[in-house]
């Protein structure tokens, strides 16, 4: 899943210092929670494959309560196709 962050310059000067013996900066954890909607999430085809594999009934359902009659429609033009070849 790729999902677009971005963090303020000031949280991360907040969380950093200089450490003089290692001679670098050194962070803190960064703990903070950040709201998106769906339509700023980018699934990649794995994660659909897992969220198609982890919710099939649930999907099921929605397909069958809300979209039967495309569903249908959908299925039987495929069955066609598939019976021209």
């Amino acid at each position: 899943m790729i999902v677009p962050v971005h963090i303020r310059y000031h949280e991360l000067e907040e969380l950093c210092y200089y450490d003089e013996w290692e001679k670098g900066v050194v962070c803190d954890d960064y703990n903070a929670e950040h709201e998106y909607t769906v339509d700023e999430v980018e699934f990649d085809y794995a994660d659909l494959e897992d969220i198609v594999g982890e919710y099939t009934g649930d999907i099921i359902e929605i397909l069958l309560s809300d979209y039967k009659e495309k569903l249908l429609s959908t299925l039987k033009n495929q069955k066609n196709r598939a019976t021209q070849k």
